[in-house]
């Protein structure tokens, strides 16, 4: 192509040339051939050009703010010149060694204090001078449990912590960039920070890793249910964090065409959701979601406007003269002492999360059955996978704490439906969790004899069956467009678990959530260091795979790890065993989603309403394709639901006199 336009423009410039008079030819032809030479770098310059206009963009985004690289005092740690300033950072080394910069405590946003507290996160305008990047930023106002026997929590967190942390091998804008792989925390979008994920084991790999940090709990929540608080704030946080390192993290080495978001729990509902907005567009490539997805029961909070007018009594504020005064009001109280407030309003363990993301109409503009439903999101490539014990976690909590056991057996009543996550929009929930109880555990059976039961029970309802429904429908919806699905399930038995924090007797076989990340992450208060060949070697395995995706959206794209991580095929639920010597296996729940899919919620219901027996379903105005936009934003699309005339039917939720779209 180079030299067909040299042809071109040298054949132009003769035809040119022959047509003046040789006098003037002589005197400039010194000038001809320089010009002729511009020309010609001008047209290879054109047609190399990315013809994409977001390649196009930070192309020229890297031309105007790209400066030239200091070094701090020592002379070892570059100083990197971002969009939004100067920061320095520290030289540490992986867990085998390797030499990496780390740049903690970057500002991606404005403060959200005072005024800013409830409002979706401010761009950043700057700041002077060079901004010390040394050590890493403190949490977000948060609630933790600092005694697993007794239940024992405190209050800690900064309200000014939306900062996110870069770790590279090269702090340098040179080619070729390395992937770059962003974490997002779980935490049931109430407690977490960076400071509890170091990444040291995933710099063994050529990639930049970034972490960040996001509003929660009611701070980053709360709604009124109207134009004054819409909701999600946590979630606009992670977007913005994501369009500051798109825009900058080619600084520090990395590709900003090949970003791969990962998170666990809600971190990996988070992610999720990223794939559902149309907000973050363009900011990633591929995404891993660890234990959760936008479907699990958990995902979407239930009552967002009880919890703010919840927040008004405790803390004085009139709730009669509208949602602006009672914001006013909160905004002038304690963050520490608003963090609290999610916590007191739990029925069992930490479950109803009522504060969580929303249908805001905008955001999130219909709610996730229906935009996984109808393909309504990014097509990205996608790994997926769980532990082979999720529900093990919840299992330790009850038992470690005789308290929580005892009051989901004596008010089962009120406490069963809340343990499974059931909300008011699913249809007769107390008569379905005694059918599950039943199913799984032969009644209210929670001693030791039954607890690998409960831990199914537990599994299937909060992970298994809504890991299996997220990828059969991004499946069907991305494969058209060779978009590829991996699933995972974690089955190693290691040497670290979450189950040693609880130190019971009882599960110690168990591989419960989390345990995968002791394998990604390692420091902070969870991930201490491995210590067996097989837990290494696991490591060594994961790495390889996670890091792959990452760069090529392929586990393994090649034959040095010895065996294939086959991609999803259509009907075709196979995973990849993730142990020391990884499998492909065959999908062993078909009979437990069956279970799950016939039962009347308000998910199966609009996703799959044909297998919920003995009703009618009919779609709302909401849930209709022909209709692109939400005039009025709703916490969740529900359904109109009309018995069939059989008997036995299940009857229809009654009306309550509340408004459609409160949980």
């Amino acid at each position: 192509m180079r030299a067909f336009l040299l042809i071109l423009l040298v054949g132009a410039t003769l035809l040119k040339v022959a047509a003046t008079e040789e006098a003037k030819v002589a005197a400039t032809e010194e000038k001809v051939e320089e010009k002729k030479e511009q020309e010609v770098q001008e047209i290879i310059v054109e047609v190399e050009r990315p013809t994409r206009e977001y390649k196009k963009k930070e192309k020229e985004e890297v031309e105007q703010e790209a400066g030239p690289i200091e070094r701090d005092e020592d002379g070892e740690v570059p100083v990197i010149m971002t969009s939004t300033g100067k920061v320095s950072g520290i030289r540490e080394r992986s867990t085998e060694g390797k030499a990496f910069f780390s740049y903690y405590s970057i500002p991606y946003a404005k403060p959200p204090i005072g005024e800013l507290r409830f409002k979706d996160p401010q761009l950043l305008s700057g700041w002077g001078g060079v901004r010390d990047g040394s050590t890493p930023p403190p949490p977000c106002p948060q609630m933790l449990s600092t005694d697993t026997l007794t239940g024992k929590q405190e209050i800690q967190g900064d309200e000014d912590c939306l900062y996110l942390n870069i770790f590279t091998p090269k702090a340098k804008d040179s080619r070729p960039h390395l992937p770059v792989m962003v974490y997002i925390h779980g935490g049931g979008f109430v407690c977490g920070s960076t400071s509890e994920y170091p990444p040291y084991p995933l710099l063994n790999e050529d990639v930049v890793i970034v972490t960040l940090q996001y509003r929660l709990g009611i701070l980053g929540f709360l709604s009124t249910e109207d134009d004054v608080i819409t909701g999600n704030m946590g979630l606009k946080d992670q977007t913005l964090a994501l369009s500051w390192i798109q825009r900058n993290v080619h600084k520090f080495g990395g590709d900003p065409l090949s970003i791969t978001l990962f998170g666990e729990s809600a971190g990996a509902a988070s992610v999720h959701f990223q794939i559902l907005t149309p907000k973050s567009i363009g900011m990633f490539k591929r995404a891993i979601l660890h234990s959760g997805s936008a479907l699990c029961p958990w995902a979407m909070g239930a009552k967002h406007a009880a919890v703010a007018e919840y927040a008004g009594v405790v803390f004085n504020c009139t709730i009669d003269e509208g949602s602006e005064k009672l914001i006013e009001c909160l905004q002038g109280v304690d963050a520490l002492k608003l963090a609290g407030i999610p916590q007191h309003l739990t029925e069992w363990l930490f479950f109803p999360l009522l504060l969580g993301p929303r249908v805001d109409g905008q955001y999130l503009p219909k709610h996730p059955n229906f935009l996984m439903k109808e393909g309504r999101h990014k097509r990205v490539d996608l790994m997926t996978g769980i532990t082979r014990d999720e529900g093990a976690l919840f299992s330790l909590m009850m038992y470690a704490n005789e308290m929580e056991r005892s009051k989901l057996a004596y008010d089962f009543v009120r406490k069963g439906p809340f343990s499974l996550e059931f909300r008011p929009d699913d249809i007769a929930p107390l008569n379905q969790t005694v059918m599950i109880f039943d199913r799984y555990l032969g009644g209210l059976n929670f001693d030791a004899q039954h607890s690998d039961n409960l831990t199914k029970m537990l599994s299937d309802r909060h992970f298994n069956v809504p890991h299996d429904l997220t990828s059969q429908l991004y499946h069907a919806s991305v494969s058209p467009f060779k978009n590829c699905t991996y699933r995972y399930e974690f089955k190693h038995k290691g040497g670290r678990s979450m189950t040693d924090i609880f130190n019971l007797d009882i599960g110690r076989h168990w591989i419960p959530h989390v345990d995968e990340l002791f394998y990604l992450f390692e420091g902070g208060p969870i991930f201490q260091p491995l210590e067996s060949e097989a837990d290494l070697k696991m490591r060594k395995i994961m790495l390889k795979l996670w890091t792959n995706f990452a760069a090529t959206g392929n586990p393994t794209p090649d034959d040095s790890l010895g065996f294939k991580w086959e991609a999803m095929k259509k009907d075709d639920l196979s995973y990849l065993a993730l142990q020391t010597e990884p499998k492909m296996e065959e999908d062993q729940r078909q009979e437990v989603r069956d279970f799950w899919y016939s039962l009347p919620l308000a998910q199966n219901l609009f996703i799959h309403p044909e297998r919920v027996p003995n009703l009618v379903y009919t779609p709302t105005e909401e849930e209709t394709i022909a209709e692109d936009t939400t005039e009025t934003p709703t916490d969740r699309d529900t359904a109109t639901i009309t018995t069939a005339p059989v008997e036995d039917v299940l009857e229809p939720p009654k009306d309550t006199g509340k408004d459609k779209d409160e949980l």
